[in-house]
């Protein structure tokens, strides 16, 4: 079910929201070992679960759920994953499903410290959209402005709302929360349209 087989349907794999938790992170020379599957439907979204762990001792670095949505690509219309994929696909529910539930994120009143973010071609992904890591690298980039030092994300919730093309250029601002808690968003500066939301929690990087 990746992108040539769900071609042949006429679809796409759209990536809606995600969650992500480190435990910890990987040193110079660690060789990472990730595990994957798909773990039924929630709503109009398929989901999808990641491990990340250490292929030498099989000890943890993180965990994370994705949701996914399937499109059409001659209408661009949402076509629900239950229906066009439910009965081919494994439903795998006696795996562990780390974050069900992934709801919509709700922004506080001031959000302040603007970045601007171009577009390239570099950027762009096989549905012609900005890559979805970017907005990681985006949010990141507001943090660490923000804080005014190198800092890494002990969990992030990223919610892609619109995407963005090609020569697009998209706003950046945030809030930071209690706890070491955060809050950034992205604006479509032509459409002035929500592009995404983040969420979560950071550290500060060790010293080198």
């Amino acid at each position: 079910f990746g992108l040539s087989a769900v071609k042949e349907r006429n679809l796409i794999w759209v990536l809606s929201r995600i969650k992500v938790a480190m435990e910890r992170y990987p040193r110079h020379d660690d060789t990472l070992q990730i595990e994957t599957y798909h773990n039924g439907f929630e709503k109009l979204f398929a989901k999808r679960q990641f491990i990340i762990t250490s292929a030498k001792d099989g000890s943890r670095f993180g965990i994370g759920s994705s949701f996914w949505l399937t499109v059409d690509t001659a209408t661009m219309r949402l076509r629900p994953p239950v229906k066009m994929l439910g009965g081919e696909l494994n439903d795998n529910l006696d795996q562990e499903d780390f974050f069900p539930g992934l709801d919509k994120l709700t922004a506080p009143e001031t959000l302040d410290t603007a970045l601007r973010r171009h577009v390239y071609a570099s950027h762009i992904d096989l549905n012609n959209h900005l890559n979805n890591t970017y907005y990681s690298g985006y949010t990141l980039d507001w943090l660490c402005a923000k804080l005014g030092r190198f800092v890494r994300f002990r969990e992030i919730q990223i919610n892609y709302n619109q995407a963005m093309l090609l020569n697009g250029e998209v706003e950046i601002t945030g809030a930071l929360l209690d706890n070491n808690g955060f809050y950034v968003e992205g604006t479509d500066i032509a459409g002035g349209k929500n592009s995404f939301q983040a969420a979560g929690s950071y550290e500060f990087c060790p010293e080198a």
